[in-house]
């Protein structure tokens, strides 16, 4: 199972959050870190993808599920399919 940047790009853009606001919920020290991810050059820890999955108004079990079962990293994530 791996979250990819374009899930955090995509649950980010559909809560309308930037890329500074992600950071600060995810608890990292810069924006540069949290860009990183969206890029794919490394991914966050799984606390820090739970508490930036529930900021950003989706039902963690639904994202995890949905990232779990997916065929390829190539899928992306259905947000809303993921909404509380």
């Amino acid at each position: 199972m791996k979250v990819t940047g374009t899930d955090l790009r995509v649950m980010r853009m559909h809560a309308k959050k930037t890329t500074m606001q992600m950071a600060e919920i995810a608890g990292v020290k810069t924006r540069k870190t949290y860009e990183n991810w969206e890029k794919g050059s490394c991914t966050p820890n799984i606390n820090q993808f739970i508490v930036m999955t529930m900021a950003c108004g989706f039902d963690v079990v639904k994202v995890l599920r949905q990232v779990k079962q997916r065929e390829t990293e190539d899928t992306v994530l259905d947000v809303y399919k993921a909404l509380k």
